[in-house]
Parts: C-alpha cells; structure tokens; sequence
C-alpha cells in the first residue's frame, strides 16, 4: 500500500494528464501541453478563434494561449469570458480595434500580454484600463503614433513596457505617471524620437533598464535623465548622437552599463564622463573617435569593460586608462600604427585586451611587461614584420593571436620568443603569406568594417504546411511534443518555427523525466505476490508454492534456503488489521483497483490524429 502523502500526489499528476481538452486533437496546427500550474496552447492559423468558443464551454486553468496568424481583425467584447488565462499572445495577426470589456473577466488573472505586430494606431487604453494584475504588456511592431496622454492606467502591477518598432516620434507629459512605482523596463527601440522623452520617464523611481536604441537622437543634454534613481541601464546605441553634455543625469548612484554605440560621437569634452561614477561597462563602439585623451576617462573608478571597437583612433595619451580598474579593453578595427610602452601605464588589472586589424607595425620592449593579470593579447591582422626581444614579456601565463601579421610568413620572426608566452598561430589560416605583403606600405584608415546593423524589426512569418500531432496524454502521464513535418520544399519559416518550440520541448523532456521516475518509484511491484520481502502477508499454501518458484528462477549454484519458520502473532495480527482496513477503503484507492486501473490511466494514446495545414499561399 503506498504511503499516504502519494495517493494526493498521483490523484492530481492524473487530473493533470488529462488537462489538455479532446477537441484540440482534430484542430489543425495547435498544440497543447499540460502542466502542474496550466496548460499552454499554441495556435498558428485561423483556427485559433475557434479555439476560444470550445475552451470557454470547458473553462480550464491556462498557463499561456497563443493565437498567431490567425488574421484576427478586432478583440470583441468579453472574447476570452470563463477563462483563466496568465499568458496571452496574439501577435502576427491584423488586429486594429479592441472592445473596452475585450478582457473582462482577465483583470485579476492574466500576467503577460502580447499584442506585437499588429495594426494598433494607438495604446488601447480602455482594453486595459483595469488590468490590474498585469506584469508584462508588449505593443511591439504596430502602427502607434505619438502618445501625448497617460495611456497606461490603473496598471498597477506594469514591471516591463515594449513599445517598439512603432512610429512614435513624440512622448509628451507624464504618460508613465500611473506606473511610476512599478515601472522597471522600458524599451523604446526602433522609434523616430529626436531627443530622450525627459517629461514622459521622469520620476519613474524604479525604472531600471531604458532602452531607446536605432532611434534619431541627436544629443544628451542637461537634465535630461531626472529622477530616475534606479536606472543601471541605459541602451542608446544607433542614434545619432554626437554631443554629451554634463550633468544629463544628477542620481547616477545605480547607473552601471552605458551603451552609446554606433553614433556620430568625434570627441568627448574632457572629463565629460566621469559624470557616470559608478559606471562598469561602457560602449563607445562605431562611433568617429580619433584619439583618445588623458582625461577622458579619468574618475571612472568603477569601469571593468571598455568598447573603443570600429572608430578611427590613432592615438592613445599615456595613462589615458590609468585612473580606472579595467579589465577588459577592446581596440580592435582601428588606426593605431604602434604600441608604446605607457599606453597601459597605470592599467596593472587588465585582463583581455584587443588590437585586432589596426595598423600596427611595431610593439616596443615592455609595453605589457607591467600587466601581470594579462591573459589574452589580440595581435592578429596588423603589419608586424618582426617583434623585438621583449615586446610581450608580461604575465607568464599570457596568450599571443598574430595571425594575418608578416611575421608568421618568416621563420625570423619567432626567434625572439622565450618559453612562457604561448603564441597562438594554428587555429586559423594565415592568408597574407600568399599576398604581396611585403610591399604593402598604405595604411588603410578608417577600416572597411560594417557596424552592426540593426535587426529586422517586422517580419512576419508565413504560415507553412505542417502536419501536427497533438496529444494530452503519455507514457507516464506526461504530454507529447509537437512533431511538425514539412512538405518538400523546405522554407526559413519552418525553421523559425522549429525554433521557437524547442524550449517547449526541453521542458517536456524534464517533465517526462521527473514524472518516470516519480511514476518508478511510487508503483507496486508488477510480481509484488511472488516478492520474498512479502512472504508474512501469504498462506502457508502460496507461501510454499511461491518459494518453489523462486527457486527455480534462481541460478543453480546459488539456491535461496527455505524458510520453515512460523509466523508470529504480532505479524497475524497486523495482517487481520491491514484486511479489514483494505475493505473499508474506497474503491479508488483499494490496492487491487488500484492496480487494475494504473494500465489506464498512465498508458499511452495510441489514437492520436494527424492534420495537414494549408499553405496560406495556397488558399
């Protein structure tokens, strides 16, 4: 008989078996999975509308509903009435309009909402007004133009804001006033505001991250970030910045990662960022840099990572890191045409430092001689010919890369070398040996380098043909994985879609895991009767008839002895209690129903349909 704490325990792994509804095995491309806390339903099609009606004549307990492509126009009223739903997609359809009561019955239930890549001109307002349970809203890739109001009220539990790839070119007054308390990320990315929304994000105390890359900035002015004590991230890469003023920020106590990459920065008033004193990661990337000043980092105590990649610097002050406890420096695709011994003057903590595809021809004695942390030296792609005793004498545990440099085409080049530095020259073809390199004199400055491009912000995926299998039950209870196959021609929207159910899949596989074993471990054994560790619950009859066969099953040389042994009385005894308690018990729970009914509950479906989805294309 199994413990008393199990019986609950299987009672509920059963009822979640069967969470997953019958209907969703004639839908085609919909899936459905069954968890302890809900089920998640997926549907990519017009089906998905469908879907809803059904789920509402069973109300269930779902984790997350998607509805995809299913070319869904308008959110009626109470479209979602009798459901309990935590998570809800309804990206990549055409949605334009949502009734105000769209989401009655959700306020106090659903978590996260999706509405990405859709037609929404505007924040539906009224549709969420009272979506007080809300954590996460994603507006992502609509039409929304510029919100001048507060828009966002009565969400009292607003943690992460996407408003992205829209077409917002203006925030004006305190459209965040209602979720100031609660606000922690805001993505603003892919707009076309020409100046940070200053009036719109000030006084959000626990605004944490701020994300406003591949917008049309043009400078960080004074004040512009006020009140905002929590921010540790400012993302502000691909605009067009070219000036920063002082004092943009008066609490910069929090603020740790600045991204300014890609921009039109050509110089830094001196000192100008020391403004950022506990700033830990900067990124000054693909920007017009061309030299870097003794002061341009100095007060920065805290910066461990520093991003210079892709500007156009040809010259380093001395001890222009000296002030800092860097440990990370990336230089590479820039103009340097040496290395000096006090660049890294005053640096003794760097770890990594990168001179990739400069234009450096020499490196003097000792210019990392002092770095005793030095681990990785990226020398690869440059013009060095030759390195002088002691060029990168420094830790002895230092890493050299000099691929694509002249040197590696000369035995000359290696014999000044001693045994602590390892050179790295294997791991990747050396195709300047096969140029004339030795007449290449031009320095070429800038470098040919793209600067990362934005990624695509809308792309819709196209519906594929997909033969979907969808079950709600399995061995050991656990729900099966999605199994799409295409049709001949293979497309990139297949795959994507492959992709995006791996994770599923992944959290099926340790499902199936944990429910085996607990499955294992909590069942009776199939031959429990014939069991020696049982033989006081049998007659002397069976006893004798069982021991028999036990001894046949045995290995010959090795026979089990006999036992003639009497029973004794407290063992009877607990055995005529045991009996009658089995009677008194339910029949669900009886040890013989149990038994007769685990090969049901637990067995797989083997009736499960197959359903073709029509090419969209071809409708």
């Amino acid at each position: 008989m199994l413990p008393g704490f199990f019986i609950p325990l299987l009672c509920l792994l059963a009822q979640v078996a069967t969470l997953c509804p019958p209907f969703l095995k004639t839908q085609s491309a919909c899936s459905c999975f069954a968890y302890i806390d809900g089920i998640v339903i997926k549907c990519n099609g017009p089906e998905g509308p469908g879907v809803v009606e059904e789920l509402k004549k069973n109300p269930l307990e779902i984790r997350e509903l998607a509805l995809e492509n299913a070319n869904i126009v308008e959110i009626g009223r109470h479209a979602f009435r009798n459901l309990r739903i935590k998570k809800l997609i309804l990206d990549n359809n055409r949605i334009r309009a949502l009734h105000p009561d769209a989401f009655r019955g959700l306020e106090s239930v659903m978590l996260e909402l999706s509405i990405s890549m859709n037609k929404l001109t505007a924040v539906p307002t009224d549709s969420l007004i009272a979506m007080r349970a809300l954590n996460v809203l994603s507006l992502r890739c609509n039409n929304i133009g510029d919100i001048k109001t507060p828009v966002f009220r009565n969400l009292s539990s607003l943690i992460d804001l996407n408003l992205g790839c829209n077409q917002i070119c203006k925030m004006e007054g305190p459209i965040f006033h209602d979720v100031r308390t609660t606000l922690q990320n805001l993505i603003l990315d892919n707009n076309c505001l020409t100046a940070i929304p200053s009036d719109a994000i000030r006084n959000l105390d626990n605004l944490i991250g701020l994300h406003i890359k591949y917008n049309q900035i043009e400078k960080l002015e004074k004040l512009q970030l006020t009140n905002l004590s929590s921010l540790t991230i400012l993302t502000l890469t691909g605009n067009k910045i070219s000036k920063i003023e002082r004092n943009i920020m008066p609490e910069v106590e929090n603020l740790k990662y600045l991204y300014l990459g890609s921009n039109n920065l050509k110089s830094l008033e001196p000192s100008v960022l020391s403004q950022f004193t506990h700033v830990q990661v900067i990124d000054l990337s693909y920007n017009h840099l061309s030299e870097i000043t003794e002061d341009m980092f100095s007060g920065l105590e805290h910066l461990q990572h520093l991003n210079l990649e892709g500007n156009v610097i040809s010259d380093i002050a001395p001890g222009s890191f000296a002030t800092t406890p860097l440990l990370l420096l990336w230089l590479p695709n820039n103009c340097l045409n040496a290395v000096v011994a006090n660049i890294f003057q005053g640096a003794p903590f760097l770890r990594q430092v990168s001179l990739a595809n400069n234009n450096i021809r020499t490196v003097q004695p000792l210019s990392f001689a002092h770095l005793a942390n030095l681990h990785t030296l990226d020398l690869s792609h440059n013009k060095i010919k030759v390195l002088q005793p002691g060029a990168i004498t420094g830790s002895d545990h230092l890493t050299v890369r000099l691929q694509e440099n002249p040197m590696v085409c000369s035995q000359d080049g290696f014999h000044v070398m001693n045994g602590r530095e390892a050179i790295n020259l294997t791991t990747e073809p050396n195709l300047i040996c096969k140029t004339d390199y030795m007449k290449d004199t031009k320095d070429v400055c800038p470098k040919e380098v793209e600067p990362p491009q934005p990624p695509p912000c809308c792309i819709k995926t196209r519906i594929s043909r997909v033969t979907t299998t969808t079950t709600t039950t399995a061995t050991s209870s656990m729900p099966s994985t999605t199994q799409p196959t295409t049709d001949a021609e293979p497309t990139t929207e297949v795959e994507e879609e492959t992709t995006e159910q791996s994770p599923t899949k992944m959290a099926s596989h340790k499902q199936k895991l944990n429910l085996e074993r607990f499955f294992r471990l909590s069942r009776r054994p199939i031959d429990s009767k014939s069991s020696p560790f049982l033989r006081h619950r049998m007659s002397h009859n069976s006893k004798a008839a069982n021991t028999q066969m036990l001894s046949v099953n045995a290995p010959s040389n090795n026979p089990r002895p006999k036992s003639d042994r009497p029973v004794p009385s407290r063992v009877e005894e607990r055995q005529r209690l045991l009996a009658l308690t089995r009677t008194q018990l339910p029949p669900w729970i009886r040890t013989d129903a149990k038994e007769k009914a685990e090969t049901v509950e637990f067995s797989t479906d083997s009736r499960v349909e197959s359903v073709r989805v029509q090419d969209s294309s071809t409708r």
